[in-house]
């Protein structure tokens, strides 16, 4: 059937009675908003991609409803319709509309922000959507969805390109005086309905002269005030300053503007307004508590100073928001010899300097694995909706090969074109899984084990992958923290993994591939591409067996048996065997990564410490760092023992386990170097100096 109607004018479409009786039945039955769980999203598929509209209505043919055939997309067109029914609220707004002409169809609107009066269009309401989408919903069943929400327009009343049939009803409204609709938007503002308060502050400046400034100035700071607090920065920060009379009081209009400008992290324009808010009123309320607020964050950008402790004590799951800004000085953007752009050193960088610390462009609230995405793609697309300004920096990002039109974030009738599948494609490529912080995540038996958001870090998102780094990344909050885990030269191209690696070369060139679209060259892969292809399908085979025995013992530090210990220890010793020396005399060896930490764990739980010291320079060594090769251990970073070396947690665990049973054979000087190397690879790790009793060993 649905072949048979594709292209169609549908001839049996339910009628105005049945449509509007079916709608009903929705709205009564539809949860209570107010004790409703999150309001699930829509997640575009990207094989039913479209490209938003980026035409103006009045240069598109406006048709009747009866016209639109079903799944097509109807370029070059447009349709003003009138809803006629209140909304059915689920992953999108659900209403009933008719044209000019009397017919009826529904309507869906997806990807609005609630802060926008779209998500839950009013009965009554005037409407034109461009170009517009007419969907086979299900048998007999069809609907006008509007994916990208700025294919979708709200009408003024006296918009002289509305049918004069559907201005019928509403010429009370046209007629309402600027006071009426400003006492409109003050009660809908008490109510906490503050869509709908921007929208009748709106229209009270439409029946304001232009020469009226201090009436203007009034609404605009209501309007002003209202945007703010719907987190519309843009919109708030251009009310603020139209506000302004040339009076003493407009420090109200700077502080405004200054408030919406640190909510952009624009903050040398935010710095800016105070100052100007301060020469009008030195002594105004919080101006100067805002002021120093302000300072501190231009502090961070130029110094890089933070109080990362502080700030894992304030985020919580409700509020992952960090009060901080970016410090990126130590490093800059340029074209990549490897492909597209990269991050490179703007100075030499020692192992463990911070190479920069980077505050979320776009992160929510959400750690729960199966929303995070769908969180994330609704607050990139709401955002870049709600601030047009994001654009910039937000659509340069690498989206695949979806095709763009170059128009995309640039404001037609009056609102920025945003392209929900152009935004997904680039969500998918350059988010970051970030746990609520990276300290707390690496303690033994933590409670957020698994529990990661989504975020976009724009800097980040330019640093290249390699498997053997020369950076590592953490998190507290919304901050993301790059550290140098070995010496970089100035102008050297810094890189990072952009996920684990696996130990099979095949299953990570494989998903390099799929999910970015490259295949990884870094010394590690191009190293064990050398390698005979029959020895990589052996040591899987042999890792499987080690992992297998491994799992009858989960926890190696209790007490197991020596025959289990001889075991894996044998395999140990031939996974060795089957790298070859000239291959990988300077590679970490990963598939001998779980078998030595298992032997480490096993022979810590029966106190032989002589074994636990072993064993420990052998994951070392097959992280790919070559500790006999130095004099002193904290060598290791910044000399020449560790070009192609891998950090990780449990790279630490070994340095510790070493340091402990150095102690307790009596070697104290090895003992405290082992201790100072964990503690400074601990701070990779976790991005910053934290006690090693974290990581609980006994």
């Amino acid at each position: 059937m649905a072949n048979k109607v594709v292209g169609t004018v549908p001839s049996n479409k339910a009628s105005r009675i049945a449509l509007l009786k079916t709608h009903q039945s929705h709205v009564i039955s539809q949860p209570d908003v107010q004790t409703a769980n999150a309001r699930p999203v829509k997640q575009p598929l990207l094989h039913e991609a479209y490209a938003a509209s980026t035409k103006s209505l009045r240069d598109l043919e406006l048709i009747p409803l009866s016209e639109l055939k079903v799944e097509i997309h109807h370029r070059g067109r447009g349709i003003i319709v009138r809803t006629i029914a209140p909304p059915y609220r689920g992953a999108g707004a659900v209403t009933v509309v008719e044209d000019e002409h009397g017919n009826v169809d529904k309507l869906a609107i997806y990807n609005l922000s609630e802060t926008s009066l779209l998500s839950n269009p009013p009965e009554g309401c005037i409407l034109a959507v461009k170009e517009p989408y007419y969907k086979l919903n299900g048998e007999n069943d069809f609907m006008i969805c509007v994916d990208h929400p700025s294919d979708v327009l709200l009408l003024r009343f006296s918009d002289p390109i509305i049918p004069e049939i559907l201005r019928r009803g509403v010429e009370e409204a046209m007629a309402k005086p600027p006071d009426e609709w400003k006492a409109a938007g003050d009660a809908a503002f008490i109510q906490r309905d503050f869509p709908t308060a921007v929208y009748c502050y709106s229209e009270a400046l439409e029946g304001i002269a232009e020469d009226d400034s201090d009436a203007r100035a009034g609404v605009l700071a209501k309007r002003t005030g209202t945007n703010l607090m719907l987190g519309h920065y843009d919109a708030a920060m251009e009310d603020a300053l139209a506000s302004r009379t040339g009076a003493d009081s407009d420090w109200k209009s700077y502080f405004t503007a200054a408030k919406a400008a640190y909510g952009l992290c624009e903050y040398q324009s935010c710095k800016s307004f105070l100052e100007s808010a301060l020469e009008k009123s030195p002594k105004a309320p919080n101006v100067q508590k805002e002021y120093e607020r302000c300072l501190a964050r231009l502090r961070e950008e130029k110094e890089g100073v933070y109080g990362f402790r502080s700030m894992i004590a304030g985020v919580t799951r409700q509020n992952v928001h960090v009060d901080a800004a970016s410090f990126l000085r130590n490093t800059k953007i340029l074209e990549s010899p490897l492909h597209g752009r990269g991050i490179f050193a703007a100075r030499d960088i020692r192992a463990g300097e911070l190479v920069f610390c980077e505050k979320a462009a776009l992160m929510p609230n959400q750690y729960e694995p199966a929303r995070a995405s769908a969180a994330l793609y609704a607050m990139m697309v709401r955002q870049l909706y709600d601030n047009p300004s994001l654009a910039k920096t937000i659509l340069p990002l690498y989206g695949g090969d979806y095709p763009r039109t170059g128009l995309e974030g640039t404001i037609v009738d009056g609102v920025p074109v945003v392209d929900v599948f152009l935004l997904e494609s680039i969500r998918l490529r350059n988010c970051f899984s970030s746990p609520l912080s990276t300290f707390e995540n690496t303690k033994p038996g933590s409670h957020d084990d698994g529990k990661m958001a989504k975020g976009v870090w724009v800097h980040a998102s330019h640093m290249n992958h390699n498997c053997v780094p020369n950076t590592m990344r953490s998190f507290v909050g919304d901050m993301f923290i790059s550290r140098a885990v070995r010496d970089i030269s100035a102008g050297e191209e810094m890189f990072q993994q952009y996920v684990p690696i696996r130990s099979d070369l095949a299953a990570r060139q494989a998903q390099f591939k799929t999910n970015w679209g490259f295949e990884c060259a870094c010394p590690l892969c191009s190293g064990e591409a050398k390698s005979d292809m029959a020895k990589h399908k052996r040591r899987q085979q042999i890792l499987a067996k080690v992992e297998k025995l491994g799992n009858k013992h989960k926890e190696p530090a209790k007490f197991v048996p020596e025959s289990a210990i001889r075991t894996v220890d044998r395999l140990a010793r031939q996974l060795e065997e089957l790298h070859e020396e000239d291959i990988y005399r300077d590679l970490p060896r990963l598939t001998l990564i779980y078998p030595t930490m298992w032997l480490l764990e096993a022979h810590r739980g029966r106190k032989n410490h002589i074994k636990v010291v072993a064993y420990a320079k052998k994951v070392l060594r097959n992280f790919g760092f070559m500790v006999e090769r130095v004099d002193s251990i904290e060598d290791i970073f910044h000399g020449s023992a560790s070009p192609n070396s891998l950090m990780t947690i449990h790279m630490v665990s070994a340095l510790k386990n070493a340091s402990e049973s150095y102690r307790v054979l009596g070697e104290m000087e090895l003992a405290d170097k082992f201790d100072e190397a964990a503690k400074f690879g601990y701070m990779f790790v976790t991005g910053f100096e934290n006690d090693l009793s974290a990581i609980n060993i006994p």
